[in-house]
């Protein structure tokens, strides 16, 4: 078994042994698998989906619709590669929109006090990963059940945000900060491109490095890793820190863009943000994911939400159709793991 360690980095668990990294899941051409058909699948269903909301509004292919969706994309796509990544080594955080929301009233509580914009964003997101760092102390140290810890802190991080507001939201206007939520470099939003960054590394790291190997082997059998001399649990943890570091940029994103810091905010995107990764393939049971799946499912969703809005479909529907997005992806990954229906 350590022969497979020292062997190069590992990508996931079959039984008790870590397999090599290049052995893939995915490959582009052939696909070798079963599960290959994962992303196919979802590049088929989004081009369905593009050519259906074309026929339903004439507004849909324009330039700024294009825009509203993948500026609406780039700052919960950037939590979406946070909790991908937490997924795939057998974690789970529900907190995520709260951090987000707390982060943001915190740097714009610093910028209205006469911070300098760096230092307010950096202590910001010291404060996100402070509380990602409770996450992970309460379900790695403590071994509390994720479900459970995370959304006891859910209410804990959202309800701090709207006591140190004092459930008013938080004008700032213009500020140091106005830049990386409104503007643009080279005709594309700037969070555009700092998702975009961020994707494209993230992808790098998972697939290439030892790190982003382990988090896949941790994920499809901890107790593995630990026996070939994984840290397993300082992974772990280290994972969830950087969920929240995610939470906290999209939190002063979100904040910078509008000008206003809301305790409400990203209230209800968690389920969401779980719906596009659970979509994209990403296993419940963690070892299994991708981010190229989960940036696809967050379009989809994003195509959906945009199509209900030029349509002018009640909200009621949505959280109907969401929902039952939700259940299919979730009930597709159990069947493929022989779980479900036979």
């Amino acid at each position: 078994m350590s022969g497979a360690v020292g062997s190069g980095p590992v990508r996931r668990v079959a039984g008790d042994l870590l397999v090599p990294a290049d052995e893939r899941t995915f490959r582009w051409w052939p696909f070798r698998r079963l599960n290959d058909w994962t992303i196919p699948g979802l590049l088929v269903a989004l081009a369905a989906l593009v050519i259906y909301s074309w026929q339903r509004s004439p507004h849909f292919f324009t330039v700024n619709n294009f825009v509203n969706i993948g500026t609406a994309l780039s700052i919960r796509g950037l939590m979406a590669i946070g909790l991908t990544v937490l997924l795939i080594s057998g974690g789970l955080d529900l907190s995520i929109a709260a951090v987000a929301a707390f982060t943001g009233m915190f740097a714009a509580m610093m910028i209205n006090a006469g911070v300098n914009g760096a230092v307010s964003g950096l202590v910001a997101l010291a404060c996100a990963a402070t509380m990602g760092l409770i996450n992970a102390f309460i379900i790695v140290r403590l071994r509390v059940n994720p479900i459970i810890a995370t959304l006891g802190t859910l209410l804990l991080f959202r309800g701090l945000a709207y006591v140190v507001s004092s459930g008013d939201n938080i004008v700032i206007g213009v500020n140091a900060w106005s830049h990386f939520g409104r503007g643009e470099e080279l005709g594309v939003k700037v969070t555009l491109w700092v998702f975009a960054g961020v994707l494209l590394f993230g992808m790098w790291f998972m697939r290439h490095s030892v790190i982003g190997n382990y988090l896949y082997a941790i994920g499809g059998n901890p107790t593995a890793c630990r026996n070939v001399g994984v840290k397993v649990d300082r992974i772990r943890m280290w994972s969830y820190v950087a969920m929240a570091i995610l939470a906290g940029i999209a939190g002063i994103a979100l904040m910078s863009r509008g000008g206003t810091a809301q305790p409400a905010a990203f209230e209800g995107a968690e389920l969401e943000i779980i719906t596009a990764v659970f979509l994209g393939g990403v296993a419940l049971t963690g070892g299994r994911g991708s981010l190229l799946g989960t940036f696809l499912g967050l379009i989809i969703i994003g195509v959906i939400t945009n199509s209900f809005v030029l349509t002018n479909v009640p909200i009621y529907w949505q959280m109907v159709v969401r929902g039952i997005i939700l259940i299919l992806a979730v009930s597709i990954d159990s069947i493929r793991r022989g779980g479900g229906y036979r």
